[in-house]
This record gives structure tokens, C-alpha cells and sequence, in this order.
């Protein structure tokens, strides 16, 4: 008997995990386990629409069960505590499980690099998340009571989240960044002014070159000693790999990342592969560490799905070769820019595009019928 297991149910783990068990479907001896702390898969990346009640929590959960609805893929709901290598069981709170190959796909966590009072932070990273900002935002009032929202960090999530709570909510917005320029990571100064002036046009204020030393109950002490009042803080400025990989002897690199092999591998660890936000994707032309991002989990999912097959089949293993294509960005409802496939799209058109690709991912993963309810 060859038992995989996959854990995490986000895109990677649960795309890993479908496409898997599609080319495996008609071997014998052959067992997929896919773990999760839910019993739903869900949309992170358009929360954000969550906060500012845009959307329902429930447009961006799909249950585990109408997923795997008559797939030979069972599901366990279960925390992961930690990853025996060298024994080669995962520990849950139910007891161990053994495997022969295992996915590590269990997604991102906060980080602060210790700023003092994280605790008295609000993130976006789960769908619960959003909501609990969301009431919070509710609890508060609307514009007229003054609520001042500050996000700390004015990366990706944190002007997709700025632009949505000052276009839906007309709340007062202060986006602060630690570099001089918003989307540092883009690296890309013409779209990083035009985010800026939309914003600004919105009605938001941004701070750059500032860093957070400190997060109070009502206020923000800067690392020049400035104090800023909020009303809700909510920190989008790092994330890194699950604990449990650190945790499990893996080695890693930034942010808490596995270093992998080509075929998605864990360093030292042949049969464990890694991916999703849990693994170090180096760009093959520069070196350099690619974002973690949706694109780049499920061409791994394709990469190791198929390496799996050939495991267990004898066949000829990929390497995997990362193809980032680019992202796009929304500023509220009204606008969106990036780059897709080398080409730069703007205004409505880039939210278009973004609707499109969303849905051409819940096509993917859950069929025509769930696709439709989408739109």
C-alpha cells in the first residue's frame, strides 16, 4: 500500500490532491489522505471584499466534501502538530499517520518581526479573519464616527485591502511602508505612483519610509517615535512558512520557507515535497526568491501531481520550472492594474481580467455549476 498525504486544503494542497488522484484513480494500492484544520476550502485572496461586507463570508468557502464528491480522496479534519522525517508520520491530535510520499502545503502565517504588542493587531489571512475585521469595522460605525483605520504594510494584500475599505467604506485609511514606495516587491515605480495617486484620490493617506515599533490598543508608535491614533490596526506587512516546517527539522531559507529541490522536493528529504506559500520558488533567470503567490502553488500542484504519478508508477520524473506570468492588483471596485503574460492591463479591464482567472480556478476545482454562482 502507497499512502500520500497532502497537507492543507488551500490551492496547492487540494489542486495536488485532485489532480492526483485523477491520474491514480485506476491503481490498486493506492491510498490519498488530504488533511485539514476546516472542512472548507476557501478564496483568501479576495477577502479583502469580506472587510468591507462587498461580499459574504460563505461566496468564499467551498465545502471539502462537495469537492471530493466521489473522489477516491480521503479527507481528514485535523490540526498538524508536527512532521516526524525520519520516522515518517504526521503528527495530528488524533494520533500518528504514516506515509510513504507527503505534500506540505500548509500556507502562510503572520509574522512581526518582533514589534512589540502584535497581539493587538487584526490580519488578513483566513476568511474568519476577514470577518472578524469586518464586525469589528461594524462595531465602530460608519465615516461619520471618525473610525481610522491604519494597515500596517503597503504590499499587495495591504493597498488591495486600504483600497477597499476607503472606496466601500469611506472610512479615513493610512497605509504605512517601511520602504519609499508602495509594492516594493513589484519593483515596478509606474505602477507603484499610479496605486498612489488612486488611493490618494480615494481618499487614503500613506506613509512611507516609516516603520512600526510598536502596536497599542487605540495607536501605532512609529520608529521614530511618532504616535498615530487608529481605531483598528491591521498588519499586512510579512508572512512566513507554517511553523510546523521550521519545526520539523526541514531546512529553510526566507521567511521560514523549505529549500527544495527541482522536482519540488525538500532538501535531504527525497519523497517530501513542498509548495505553496511553505516553499522557496527561486526564479531560475535572477536567483531571487519568487512571492508567493496562487500562480506559482498551482503550477507546483501540476509539477508534483505529475512526479507523484511517476513515483508510484516508475516513470520518469519533471523538474519543475516556475513560470511567473504576473499579478494583478485592485484598488476597490473601480480600478485594477498589472501584468499578465508580459502585457500591462489597467482600469476595468484588469478586473476583468482578475474575475476571470478566479473563476476559471473555481471551474477547475469545483465545476461549471460553481462557476456560474460566481458571477
Amino acid at each position: 500500500m502507497q499512502q500520500i498525504i497532502v497537507l492543507g486544503a488551500g490551492y496547492g494542497g487540494l489542486m495536488t490532491a485532485l489532480q492526483l488522484e485523477e491520474k491514480v484513480r485506476n491503481l490498486k494500492d493506492v491510498n490519498i489522505i488530504l488533511v485539514d484544520r476546516n472542512d472548507f476550502h476557501q478564496y483568501i485572496h479576495l477577502s479583502y471584499e469580506i472587510v468591507t461586507g462587498v461580499k459574504k463570508a460563505d461566496d468564499f468557502i467551498v465545502p471539502i466534501s462537495e469537492l471530493l464528491e466521489k473522489r477516491k480522496i480521503q479527507f481528514l479534519k485535523a490540526t498538524v502538530e508536527g512532521i516526524d522525517l525520519v520516522h515518517k508520520t504526521v503528527r495530528i491530535g488524533g494520533g500518528d499517520l504514516w506515509y510513504s510520499k507527503l505534500v506540505i502545503a500548509l500556507g502562510s502565517e503572520p509574522t512581526f518581526f518582533n514589534i512589540k504588542g502584535a497581539e493587538n493587531a487584526y490580519c488578513v489571512c483566513s476568511v474568519e479573519s476577514a470577518v472578524r475585521i469586518r464586525d469589528k469595522l461594524k462595531e465602530l460605525g460608519g465615516p461619520d464616527q471618525n473610525v481610522n483605520v491604519i494597515v500596517g504594510g503597503g504590499g499587495f494584500t495591504g493597498v488591495e485591502l486600504a483600497g477597499e475599505i476607503a472606496d466601500e467604506l469611506k472610512c479615513c485609511v493610512t497605509i504605512i511602508e517601511g520602504s519609499n514606495m508602495l509594492l516594493p516587491s513589484w519593483s515596478i515605480p509606474e505602477f507603484s505612483s499610479k496605486v498612489a495617486k488612486v488611493l490618494e484620490e480615494m481618499g487614503a493617506k500613506i506613509e512611507l519610509n516609516k516603520r512600526i515599533a510598536e502596536i497599542k490598543p487605540d495607536a501605532v508608535v512609529l520608529n521614530d517615535g511618532t504616535q498615530m491614533d487608529c481605531s483598528v490596526f491591521i498588519w499586512t506587512g510579512g508572512v512566513q512558512a507554517s511553523t510546523v516546517v521550521s519545526q520539523s527539522g526541514l531546512k529553510t531559507g526566507k521567511g521560514n520557507r523549505a529549500v527544495i529541490n527541482e522536482f519540488c522536493e525538500a532538501a535531504d528529504f527525497p519523497g517530501v515535497y513542498v509548495i505553496g506559500d511553505c516553499a522557496l520558488v527561486v526564479d531560475p533567470e535572477t536567483k531571487e526568491p519568487l512571492p508567493q503567490c496562487i500562480e506559482i502553488a498551482l503550477q507546483q500542484a501540476d509539477s508534483v501531481s505529475k512526479n507523484l504519478f511517476a513515483d508510484l508508477t516508475g516513470g520518469k520524473r519533471e523538474a519543475f520550472i516556475p513560470k511567473f506570468s504576473g499579478l494583478i492588483l485592485a484598488v476597490g471596485e473601480r480600478y485594477g492594474i498589472g501584468k499578465v503574460a508580459g502585457v500591462k492591463v489597467e482600469g476595468k479591464v484588469a478586473l476583468m481580467v482578475k474575475k476571470v482567472v478566479h473563476l476559471h480556478y473555481v471551474y477547475k476545482i469545483a465545476g461549471i455549476t460553481e462557476a456560474i454562482e460566481c458571477v
